[in-house]
């Protein structure tokens, strides 16, 4: 490892979840080496002494031997030249409550890596020194060219419970051992605020224990890029993992510490492109003019494609990729449903695309959906999923609470009567025998209603 006055240089990577075959496509599961692997050596190349990663190597918890291969072959880049990484567990990679070894530990005891783990349960200290010549043994913090780094696993919920445990042991250890040049601490966890719509991240004031003994803070967890207070780093994931996510910054951090601190610098990723065409259909009154108009729109669209593709980080060895395609159809449709081909529409954004998978999105409504919601008690909201669209189950079910609702044999009892309508509708569907659907029928009324009477109606 190299020695220079400028102090350590490092890479600091995330979220590699080698072996996820995004779309069940087998590509996309190269895709997931391929970056993991064009990571290490672009960090290699930049000339790193230690390679520090904040967890979800792997996407699965059970891992199959071609992603354990992967992760191998990727990890031994940096051992031929010498180059620790330290890691931690990130939520993919390990159950909050163990009971076996997991794959982490397996690479920990090959020394394909140093994994950190505080023991946050024990009586002993949180952060166990490293030893290099014991690789087998658990790790709570490793001494790398004047550079200290703790590791914090995953642990969900319970983070932000620990944190002030987490700093006073950071600052006993340093104590004990004497100030490092610079103290790292890596997490799985992300910091509110910084992803819109995501729920129970660590706030700024309970970081504020951490930021008192802690110079970087290295994240994973959250596959979006960002940074904060010039210590809180996040390069997010190598891959983009959906379509919103495609959307953001996706790579790795390299920084170079000296005597004044430290500076970052943040690359992008070597990726697969993904490209969005978002199509509205209000004024497409028959299956031929949508056809016609779809087609006009994704002509316009593709010299935006194609300048996208030449960005260097969406090349593979110089050349162009194929692009994952998130065609977003939205509006109300001016013709029934069932002649809208979304099959005709793959097949078309396939050929003029060369795309490796198009991911189709139908958040169009017909006319007969809209006429249902103008008359619904409740607010559109309440029908519609997490991304805007209408939840077919949610409409049936709104629907069948409001018949239930106009009988005033019914009332308050609208759910219950609802969830009935619901489980005779599975049962028609199902080719019950009409016996079979009345009896349940009949028992469901003896239940909600045992003084209606009429069992022989």
């Amino acid at each position: 490892m190299s020695q220079s006055s400028q102090g350590p240089r490092f890479v600091h990577f995330s979220d590699a979840h080698v072996g996820h075959r995004q779309y069940g496509v087998k590509k996309r599961r190269d895709d997931m080496y391929m970056t993991f692997r064009s990571t290490i050596l672009d960090a290699i190349d930049e000339g790193v002494d230690f390679a520090v990663f904040g967890g979800d190597l792997f996407h699965n918890k059970d891992v199959n031997a071609q992603a354990l291969s992967d992760a191998e072959n990727g990890l031994e880049e940096f051992a031929d030249e010498d180059v620790p990484v330290v890691g931690i567990q990130g939520n993919h990679d390990a159950n909050l409550y163990k009971e076996d070894l997991n794959w982490l530990e397996y690479l920990h005891s090959r020394g394909r890596m140093i994994l950190l783990e505080a023991d946050l349960q024990g009586e002993g200290p949180v952060f166990e020194e490293h030893k290099f010549d014991e690789p087998g043994t658990s790790s709570g913090y490793v001494d790398i060219d004047g550079v200290r780094i703790f590791g914090l696993q995953y642990l969900g919920q319970r983070t932000g419970d620990y944190l002030e445990d987490v700093a006073e042991a950071i600052k006993k250890v340093n104590e004990e051992k004497g100030e490092p040049e610079m103290t790292i601490l890596l997490g799985h966890f992300g910091i509110e605020d910084h992803v819109p719509g995501m729920a129970g991240g660590i706030s700024f004031n309970q970081l504020e224990p951490v930021e008192e003994v802690v110079d970087y803070l290295g994240l994973g967890h959250l596959h979006k890029q960002y940074s904060h207070g010039e210590w809180v780093f996040n390069p997010g994931s190598l891959e983009a993992h959906d379509t919103r996510e495609a959307q953001w910054d996706h790579g790795y951090y390299i920084v170079n510490s000296n005597e004044d601190g430290f500076e970052s610098e943040f690359y992008q990723s070597k990726r697969r492109p993904f490209f969005r065409i978002e199509f509205v259909v209000d004024n497409c009154n028959t299956p031929e003019e949508f056809e016609e108009e779809f087609e006009q729109e994704l002509d316009e669209a593709l010299p935006d494609l194609r300048s996208k593709q030449q960005a260097e980080y969406y090349k593979a060895g110089g050349d162009v990729r194929d692009p994952v395609m998130d065609l977003h159809l939205q509006g109300l449709l001016q013709f029934s449903r069932s002649q809208l081909d979304v099959d005709w529409v793959r097949d078309l954004v396939e050929e003029k695309t060369d795309a490796l998978y198009v991911n189709i999105s139908d958040a169009t409504e017909s006319k007969e959906t809209a006429d249902i919601l103008q008359e619904l008690d409740e607010g559109e909201d309440e029908v519609r999923n997490e991304d805007g669209q209408i939840d077919r189950n949610k409409l049936e079910s709104a629907v069948f609470r409001k018949l239930a609702g106009q009988d005033s044999r019914f009332r308050d009892k609208e759910e219950e009567v609802a969830e009935t309508m619901t489980v005779v509708k599975s049962s028609v569907l199902s080719d019950e025998s009409p016996e079979s659907v009345a009896e349940t029928i009949k028992n469901r009324r003896r239940e909600l209603f045992p003084n209606m009477g009429g069992d022989d109606e």
